[in-house]
């Protein structure tokens, strides 16, 4: 990152070095991802268990996050899209997940989060991950990523290689469950009190606008020809499937980015020409009850990686297009 404007990196701590290999590339048989390498549209990030991808990598309490990015899923995305010493951005972090990944792979981590309580774990977590790497600054920024850049230093518009990042899901879509002491309690499925500023306490056409917003604010920071990956489910509610990816992409489209791709990621581990998967128990709950109505549903097993790029040179737009998102979207 010569001649570039640094993060500002509040730790400062070296330690060993983590390997740095891609766990996708790896079980592929590939070199790694930071050489030129075959794409696959299907993304292998379920082939262990979540609890397994996080373990050692994450402070206490950050499974209490209802929403949390598989960590694979993020590696991959960074060793596939971007390059050692290169900034990678997240402007809904939650605890952190990418800029874990970032870390580890030897590049520069930034990110936002609204609530204080992830946003606290977000830095705890870069704490960690740094503590494990010999490369790589990270900052963590409180505050409402719908108002980018001006949350941001002015030296870092134009600076910023990849953007990874998802979108919260509402109320419905997550959340563990225990019954093995008593009733069935349902927990960890709050983001935080109820806020209406806040994207993860919206229906879907809130979601929608707000990505709007969150990614008109990243343009100005991508350099030309810069990455954004956005990885978002489609979810069912009252037995209807909610097309997130589809209307994020439309938000997307509205600020001036164009799309290059859209992938897979499975959420489910192939063993022995068979799926594993890796559903919560909302989806379990929900596909049981729609087959109950005679309504032949299956277990939704992948999210969309939906993948933009900024224009290049002097096509880059430094201001969005008008907003049409909301007539695009359907009900809330």
């Amino acid at each position: 990152m010569a001649n570039r404007p640094r993060i500002t990196d509040p730790a400062g701590a070296t330690g060993p070095v983590l390997p740095r290999m891609c766990p996708v590339c790896a079980a592929a048989g590939w070199p790694d991802g930071d050489t030129e390498m075959p794409g696959l549209s299907v993304w292998l990030v379920a082939q262990r268990p979540a609890w397994v991808q996080r373990r050692g990598l994450f402070v206490p309490g950050s499974t209490a996050h209802p929403a949390r990015m598989l960590p694979e899923l993020a590696r991959h995305a960074i060793h596939t899209y971007s390059r050692p010493g290169q900034i990678v951005f997240d402007p809904l972090a939650g605890i952190g997940t990418t800029l874990v990944a970032a870390l580890h792979a030897g590049r520069d981590a930034l990110g936002v989060e609204y609530e204080p309580r992830w946003a606290a774990l977000a830095r705890a977590n870069a704490r960690l991950a740094r503590a494990h790497t010999e490369a790589g600054a990270w900052q963590v920024r409180r505050g409402d990523a719908t108002r980018l850049p001006g949350l941001l230093p002015r030296d870092l518009r134009g600076q910023v290689d990849l953007v990874l990042t998802s979108p919260p899901y509402g109320r419905t879509m997550h959340g563990r469950v225990e019954h093995r002491h008593g009733p069935l309690t349902r927990f960890h499925n709050q983001y935080g009190p109820p806020d209406p500023a806040s994207l993860a306490h919206r229906g879907l056409t809130g979601i929608a606008e707000g990505m709007y917003a969150v990614l008109a604010g990243c343009l100005p920071l991508l350099r030309p020809g810069g990455t954004v990956i956005i990885t978002a489910r489609p979810w069912r509610r009252t037995g209807l499937l909610r097309d997130l990816p589809g209307a994020i992409t439309a938000a997307a489209l509205d600020t001036g980015l164009q799309q290059v791709d859209r992938c897979v990621a499975l959420l489910a581990a192939v063993r022995d020409g068979h799926l594993l998967p890796r559903h919560s128990f909302h989806q379990l709950t929900v596909a049981r009850k729609t087959r109950a109505r005679n309504i032949p549903v299956h277990l939704i097993a992948h999210e969309d990686i939906l993948i933009f790029r900024a224009p290049p040179g002097d096509d880059r737009i430094d201001e969005p297009h008008h907003n049409t998102t909301a007539a695009r979207v359907g009900q809330r």
